[in-house]
């Protein structure tokens, strides 16, 4: 059995910590390493895994003193520690929820893949978070260059496939980005089932955009940077639909020129896509109405 590295980085979650390290504890395959990459926690954490580390010898417990502090620079300390030929990155507050889940996906690149995805469920409405796939099959970096997967999905890798790559520090999620550089040329899986929780809660990233707009903005500029032109020959609407991203958190953060800028890129993109128009408008409204907004946003999508 290849060593399995499942790479938890967390940061004063003791609670959420404990379910996640034993969702992964009792997991059926037993060639594995955790790696719990704490961002200098305060609030007992310390303790907590030395005490699973007294039963279980395979617990390594590192601090994030190379990266800058915060989510990406924290995931990126655990990497540098993996030692499995597969690796995969489980986030605090999330757990597993079928203990075959790590056997099934090292089977699948055991078969040849490099990359092998599942679905997850989210926490708040129990669907899954992952869309625009509904079966299990081979996917292609197209699909994911160009959105047709999208939303929460977990996955395990070869380390080879990852590398030396890491997360960017100046963004505040946009794992994306690095994903969709490490799979191109690559073979991956997709298993449709849900073998993650995906939890939604205040703290989460995905409700911490609107304060962290500054980096979320970045995201979506780095997209455009490291993947735009190839985009614009393969999907442009999808194109425009990160340019009418861009446009929204400039907006957020008072900057009008930038995201006029954005807006009318993405018409010229696309010029059928009509959320770019109703953005446009939404740049001459006051910023404070924004979140109420992105609420009945969320809240149409939902239903």
């Amino acid at each position: 059995m290849v060593k399995v590295s499942i790479v938890i980085p967390t940061f004063n979650r003791k609670d959420y910590l404990k379910e996640c390290l034993d969702s992964v504890l009792t997991q059926d395959y037993k060639n594995l390493e955790i790696i719990i990459s704490d961002d200098n926690s305060t609030d007992k954490t310390e303790i907590l895994v030395k005490e699973y580390q007294k039963k279980f010898p395979f617990i390594k417990y590192v601090k994030n003193t190379k990266y800058p502090k915060g989510p990406n620079g924290n995931k990126n300390n655990g990497l540098d520690y993996a030692i499995g030929e597969i690796v995969g990155i489980l986030d605090d507050d999330d757990f597993l929820i079928e203990k075959n889940a790590i056997t099934l996906m090292v089977d699948k690149i055991n078969n040849g893949y490099d990359v092998v995805m599942c679905n997850c469920v989210r926490s708040d409405d129990n669907t899954f978070s992952g869309k625009g796939i509904e079966e299990s099959r081979e996917v292609f970096y197209e699909e994911m260059l160009c959105g047709k997967l999208h939303g929460e999905f977990w996955s395990l890798y070869k380390r080879e496939v990852i590398g030396n790559k890491r997360f960017d520090t100046d963004l505040y999620g946009g794992e994306g980005t690095l994903w969709k550089q490490i799979v191109k040329g690559k073979k991956i899986f997709y298993i449709h089932k849900a073998f993650r929780l995906y939890r939604i809660h205040r703290d989460s990233v995905t409700h911490l955009n609107y304060v962290y707009a500054s980096k979320v903005i970045k995201n979506y500029e780095r997209d455009i940077e490291y993947f735009g032109k190839e985009m614009k020959k393969k999907c442009p609407c999808y194109l425009a639909t990160i340019y009418k991203g861009a446009s929204y958190y400039a907006k957020i953060l008072g900057e009008y020129k930038k995201g006029f800028k954005y807006i009318f890129e993405s018409i010229k993109l696309c010029p059928k896509y009509k959320a770019s128009y109703v953005m446009f408008l939404v740049m001459f409204l006051p910023k404070k109405i924004i979140p109420f907004l992105s609420k009945v946003r969320r809240f149409f999508g939902k239903n």
